[in-house]
Parts: structure tokens; C-alpha cells; sequence
């Protein structure tokens, strides 16, 4: 059954990074039309007139394309158009089209660019599994896919790299269950992400990897003694647990740079790019 959804979605906006913000166009649907603000410009430009629906429309790290879903010519597991960032209509890309017999997502929910030529494309599998495959956005190819806890993959800043929560089965218990933290293909092997299968910690959101794309972390709680921890990893390097206080409340992460700064409360932590060492601040 198609799972995708289309319908207008008003006032809906992805900005880029702040850094970004005055080059790189923002996008939106309003009335079942794409419509474009240039960074600097408060005039919002009309892309579209076909009066399709459309839904999660997203513009490429260069600024030049935008992706977006809707209703397509052929039945299909999701249908993807491409435009030019100046309106011109470059491409339709039926995503496993119907009745191929293909597993997997039981639709497109999400689109995110990986790189300024490809696109991961997702979707759930049930309501705790969801599926993210990386395409090529001009020919549509599949070039690499994952299973994951629900939507916690996140391409590294330069798209070479993947971060994400491998998929635990769904009717798994609470108890058995046993997540992990994975780069790239390491969840495909049992032994490989962290922590190892005997021990539980459940994890929350999706990674966030530092500016240079060397390393990702993301935050979790012991399951059986709710102690909150902050776990980064290296690329090629043992991961590196983060729990400086055993009574802090309210743990979280940032990055500053390519240095992680962990708060609690009333207290702040750096791990310095590069050092193992998580040094008091305040």
C-alpha cells in the first residue's frame, strides 16, 4: 500500500546552517507550490504551478537543487522531483516502483541530501524500524541502505560517513533489547557497534557528528540503573564514555568547533579534538 502522504504542508521552511543562511535559499509548500526565499531576500519566489501535492521539500548543501515529494505518473514506494533552483524542472525519480517486490519501507516519509548529488530517502518499516537508502539524485540508483531504530541515521558533514542506532527487532521487550550505536556498515555485523551485545543502553535522538566529521556522539541512560551518559566516537577509534558525575540531571552535548562540551545542571565538561581527557570548565 502507498504510505506516502501528500498534502500541503503551509509555512513549512528548511534553512541551512547559519553560516550558509546568506547564500543558501530556503524552501517551502504553501497551496501545493514550492515556493524559494533567497538568502538576503524577504520576496518569496514561486517555483511550481503544476498544482500537485507536495510535501518535505529540501535544497541541496550548494544551494542549487531542491527535492521534494509528490504524486507521480507511476505508482511507486515514494515519487521524487528534482528542480533547479531556479525553477526549472530537471526530473521525476519513481523510488521502487509498484508492484517491483522489493522489502523494506513502506514508503518515503523523509527526504535529507547527503551530498550535493545524492539523497537519503527514508521510511518505516513498522513503528520502530525505519529504513534509509542513499540514491544517486540524477539516476535515482540505490547506492547504500540501513536499518535503523527509528529515524536515527545522520550523514557525516560531507556525506562520506554514517552515524546511526541499529534496528532492534520491534516486537523485542524492553528488556531485550539491545541497541547500538554503529558507524557505516558496522550493524550489519552483531559484534561491531557499541556498546557490546551485554549490556543495555538505550539512546536518544539521532548522533550528531563534530564540524570536521571525524567523530559523533549522542546521548543515552544505562537501562537498568537510569545513569545518563553522553557516548563519542572516533572514527577508527575506541568509543569513548562520558558520564563525569553519576548524580547530574539534565546531561546534554554540544559542539563547539570539533571540541564536545558536555552540561549538566550545574556544571560543564570538554573534551578537547583529539584528547580522550574531559576536563572541568565550570
Amino acid at each position: 500500500m502507498k504510505y506516502v502522504q501528500v498534502m500541503a504542508l503551509v509555512g513549512m521552511t528548511l534553512s541551512t546552517t547559519a553560516a550558509l543562511e546568506q547564500s543558501t535559499p530556503s524552501v517551502f509548500v504553501k497551496n501545493s507550490e514550492i515556493f524559494v526565499t533567497d538568502g538576503g531576500s524577504s520576496a518569496p519566489r514561486q517555483l511550481t504551478t503544476d498544482g500537485l501535492p507536495k510535501m518535505s521539500p529540501t535544497v541541496s548543501r550548494d544551494g542549487k537543487y531542491i527535492a521534494y515529494l509528490t504524486e507521480g505518473r507511476e505508482r511507486a514506494r515514494g515519487t521524487i522531483g528534482i528542480l533547479s533552483s531556479d525553477g526549472s524542472r530537471l526530473r521525476e525519480i519513481a523510488f521502487r516502483p509498484v508492484p517491483e517486490k522489493v522489502g523494506g519501507m513502506r514508503g518515503v516519509e523523509r527526504l535529507e541530501w547527503v551530498t550535493d548529488t545524492t539523497l537519503a530517502v527514508s521510511g518505516s518499516l513498522n513503528p520502530s524500524t525505519c529504513e534509509f537508502v542513499v540514491i544517486d539524485a540524477e539516476s535515482g540508483k540505490e547506492l547504500n541502505w540501513y536499518l535503523v531504530d527509528g529515524f536515527s541515521w545522520a550523514a557525516s558533514p560531507d556525506g562520506s560517513h554514517a552515524a546511526y542506532i541499529g534496528y532492534v527487532p520491534h516486537f523485542t521487550s524492553n528488556e531485550d533489547r539491545r541497541p547500538q550505536f554503529c558507524f557505516d556498515d558496522e550493524c550489519s555485523d552483531r559484534n561491531a557497534g557499541y556498546p557490546p551485545r551485554d549490556r543495555h543502553v538505550e539512546f536518544d535522538g539521532r548522533p550528531s557528528w563534530s564540524p570536521d566529521g571525524t567523530a559523533a556522539a549522542i546521548s543515552g541512560t544505562e537501562y537498568k540503573s537510569g545513569k545518563p551518559l553522553i557516548v563519542a566516537r572516533r572514527l577508527g577509534a575506541k568509543p569513548l564514555e562520558l558520564a563525569p558525575d553519576p548524580t547530574a540531571r539534565n546531561l546534554r552535548f554540544s559542539w563547539e568547533g570539533n571540541d564536545l562540551v558536555v552540561l549538566s545542571a550545574n556544571r560543564t565538561w570538554r573534551l578537547k579534538s583529539g584528547s580522550d581527557t574531559l576536563v572541568i570548565e565550570k
